[in-house]
């Protein structure tokens, strides 16, 4: 029975801390990040511009679903709340509608790109 008891509390911590990285992701804004923006905002959408240099990092955050486009092309490494982690290389001029997601990102190169946040 003892270790069944542990079991069951070891499934249900991961699945507590799982829920809690989502839990604690914030606005990216309330970071105050220099190389991120609001340009503009209604009760509809906010819109961001995001230009980082090349090793500019945020903490882990959470965006709602999003346009973003894409003016100057370069390599982001996203993680995730369970720690993977994807690189991603932004094409100039490319245009991507994004679901909602939680995540830190790290830019590897400078780039420069606009999202279109979807208030809902």
């Amino acid at each position: 029975m003892k270790e069944t008891a542990k079991k069951i509390f070891g499934i249900g911590g991961w699945i507590m801390i799982g829920g809690m990285a989502g839990a604690f992701a914030q606005d990216v804004m309330q970071q105050r990040l220099p190389f991120l923006k609001v340009v503009a905002e209604d009760d509809k959408v906010r819109v961001l511009r995001y230009a980082p240099a090349a090793g500019d990092k945020s903490a882990m955050h959470s965006h709602p679903e999003a346009v973003v486009v894409v003016l100057k092309g370069g390599r982001v490494r996203y993680t995730f709340p369970d720690g993977t982690q994807k690189v991603t290389e932004l094409k100039t001029g490319d245009a991507l509608i994004r679901p909602p997601v939680t995540h830190l990102d790290e830019a590897i190169d400078p780039v420069e790109s606009v999202l279109v946040e979807i208030k809902h």
